[in-house]
């Protein structure tokens, strides 16, 4: 699954919501959609190295979680939080003000754990940088000043991954066969 583990000047907060977001895949080498998230739950040394902030979700807590996942995949894709917040109306958490710190407290169920840090990532304006690959789908963190960067990768690094310049590679080709169809129909 690439480097979701390692931290980047992010934080381990938002590496760590990349690393929930990120346990749906579409992988490189099959292209097809995978779900990771039961299987990581399954192992407590995996789920402990991957999600060290995050309680392992029981067997009948796991449907919400996987629910929960999605949804703030679609948010992380919209670049938005309206389903954060519609989670929020239905699982309220406790905001404490104490020593100069916000803090966000709440059961501790894995969703509450999850609604907690994505509303903590939304508070220090971060929320907004989580961005998912529009071929891959994989949620990367824009490091980007201006906050545009569109693909996981241009290049294929430690992750395998070159969304970026497969999708240049596509345009040129595509442009290359259009400019071909106009100079025979010409």
């Amino acid at each position: 699954m690439g480097n979701q583990t390692g931290t980047t000047v992010a934080g381990p907060q938002v590496e760590e919501m990349r690393s929930f977001l990120n346990t749906w895949v579409v992988p490189n080498d099959t292209r097809e959609e995978t779900e990771t998230l039961p299987g990581l739950a399954a192992s407590a040394q995996e789920w402990a190295r991957v999600l060290p902030h995050l309680p392992r979700p029981r067997t009948d807590e796991l449907t919400e979680l996987l629910l929960l996942r999605d949804d703030l995949r679609e948010d992380v894709t919209e670049r938005g939080s309206r389903r954060l917040d519609d989670w929020l109306a239905r699982r309220p958490q406790t905001v404490r003000i104490g020593e100069g710190e916000l803090r966000l407290e709440g059961p501790a169920a894995p969703v509450d754990v999850v609604l907690r840090q994505a509303a903590h990532l939304v508070l220090v304006e971060r929320w907004r940088r989580l961005r998912a690959c529009p071929d891959c789908r994989w949620v990367f963190y824009d490091h980007s000043r201006n906050n545009t960067r569109t693909w996981c990768s241009m290049y294929a690094g430690e992750s395998g991954r070159a969304c970026g310049s497969i999708a240049k590679v596509r345009r040129m080709r595509a442009a290359q066969k259009q400019r071909a169809a106009v100079t025979e129909a010409g």
